[in-house]
């Protein structure tokens, strides 16, 4: 699965608020997040998947 296709994934999640999905999206955005940490040239990507890991968390409180 490529990125783009995940993002979409991701994007879907949050649009229709399906509870696996949107699990599935927080675990994703935390693995890119902890990978963007690790890795000195992905640093500017922690900010962007720490903002799409906040989007899930507020569509799964949103769904509940």
């Amino acid at each position: 699965m490529t990125r783009f296709k995940e993002l979409r994934r991701i994007q879907e999640a949050i649009e229709h608020k399906n509870q696996t999905e949107l699990e599935w999206a927080l675990g994703y955005c935390q693995m890119r997040c902890k990978t963007a940490r690790e890795v000195y040239s992905m640093r500017m990507q922690e900010k962007y998947w720490h903002q799409m890991g906040q989007k899930v968390r507020a569509a799964t409180e949103n769904s509940k």
